[in-house]
């Protein structure tokens, strides 16, 4: 019998530990997802590279973001999501028959994973990394689109820096560069040409937050 209530003393010890420890977890690493922004941004992207026939070209991004339910003593946050973006360049070219002109039109999925700074309670800048997936590649020019995917890779990546400030009302006002570190280019030519991506974003957030 003592052996018994020896073994339910053990056990109730071991229960009361294991919700301690979760507890101890709880209150020290994780809290609740409370608060979520969505954006939309005018977008300015080129291709920088050894292709100098680029030039820029404007298009839009709209996406989502939320915040990763980590505390940390510092005034930082952590956040993931994804956008879709219109990038690409415009370009100009000579092939012998007078110059040309055309647009080189890639769309990307884009999961950015960032770390925000808070200077103060309305203001934060971030850096962080993104993961960007090719979902279309035209080119057009003449009234003319062709496809590209066989000449740009599937798979890209960013870093991404930025400065946003908050307002009262929820709203805010940024500005986010995304310099790409990968060659885009695929095929035959890839190695003789290495391009990047490179978008400068103007976004407008909205900021929905959990109630108590």
């Amino acid at each position: 019998e003592d052996g018994i209530r020896d073994t339910r003393i053990g056990l109730v010890g071991s229960e009361m530990c294991i919700r301690d420890s979760i507890c101890m977890l709880q209150s020290c690493a994780f809290r609740p997802c409370t608060t979520m922004d969505v954006n939309l941004a005018g977008v300015h992207s080129r291709i920088t590279g050894d292709s100098d026939s680029y030039n820029g070209a404007f298009g839009f991004q709209g996406g989502a973001e939320a915040e990763i339910p980590l505390n940390c003593s510092l005034p930082l946050s952590y956040w993931g999501g994804f956008n879709i973006s219109m990038q690409g360049a415009g370009w100009e070219d000579d092939w012998g028959v007078g110059l040309i002109e055309g647009k080189t039109r890639l769309w990307y999925l884009n999961i950015p994973l960032t770390t925000r700074y808070y200077f103060s309670d309305n203001v934060y800048g971030e850096i962080g990394l993104q993961p960007g997936f090719l979902l279309s590649a035209k080119e057009k020019f003449d009234d003319e689109s062709y496809d590209l995917k066989d000449y740009v890779k599937t798979f890209d990546l960013g870093i991404p820096l930025g400065v946003t400030y908050k307002f009262p009302n929820n709203f805010g006002l940024g500005l986010r560069v995304v310099p790409g570190v990968l060659n885009i280019n695929d095929g035959e030519y890839s190695d003789e040409y290495k391009d990047r991506n490179l978008v400068v974003a103007l976004r407008g957030t909205y900021t929905f937050k959990k109630k108590d």
